[in-house]
């Protein structure tokens, strides 16, 4: 009888999760802080890293924000967290901000503005429950980048809910004046010009 060969074990990273209900000072204390973790209200989410199209889409918007912004606005990029609650910490893929609320790699007071750029395995998650805890904290501004499509979605916070304010992709021209006017053709985050 000839028996296969063993099978080289795989050397894949691992990682401890905590045991929910998980507070935010759970995740200091037990040395939690990668950025990809989330808490949804004691739930510990691990997002997946982001695909090399959503990190350039979300490189090339902060560009942008960065150029146009006005005094005391402050662009956050990836990695920082939005400390909603004791028990909800989420991480947007951009956060614009006052400094005031700046605690290193979390935010505590309230964004004016946050912004999701999606992939495959985080489009539903963007859309529904995060959306709705941003809408819970009161942030007065979401936008919902769709790379695949081009497209981006902009919600205001109207009386307690989201209001889907404007929609545009490709070639048209994003147009906001909160938390400070900002022009944006999806279609340059998601092609950037050949000059960068």
């Amino acid at each position: 009888m000839v028996q296969a060969p063993a099978q080289p074990r795989s050397h894949r990273p691992s990682m401890t999760v905590p045991t929910p209900p998980v507070t935010v000072e759970d995740l200091d204390t037990g040395g939690h802080d990668d950025a990809r973790f989330e808490l949804l209200d004691g739930l510990c989410v691990l997002r997946p890293w982001p695909t090399p199209l959503r990190a350039r889409v979300t490189a090339r918007l902060v560009r942008i924000l960065a150029d146009t912004a006005t005094s005391g606005a402050h662009i956050l990029p990836a990695g920082i967290g939005v400390e909603l609650s004791p028990r909800s910490l989420l991480v947007p893929d951009v956060v614009v901000a006052a400094a005031s609320g700046d605690t290193g790699r979390r935010f505590r007071d309230t964004p004016s503005l946050v912004i999701e750029v999606a992939d495959a395995s985080t489009r539903r998650y963007n859309r529904t429950l995060k959306l709705d805890l941003y809408r819970q904290r009161g942030v007065p501004s979401c936008w919902l980048i769709d790379p695949d499509t081009a497209t981006i979605e902009a919600y205001d916070l109207v009386a307690d809910a989201y209001l889907a304010t404007r929609t545009v992709s490709g070639k048209e021209t994003f147009t906001a004046t909160q938390p400070f006017p900002v022009a944006i053709q999806p279609a340059e985050l998601i092609d950037p010009p050949d000059s960068e």
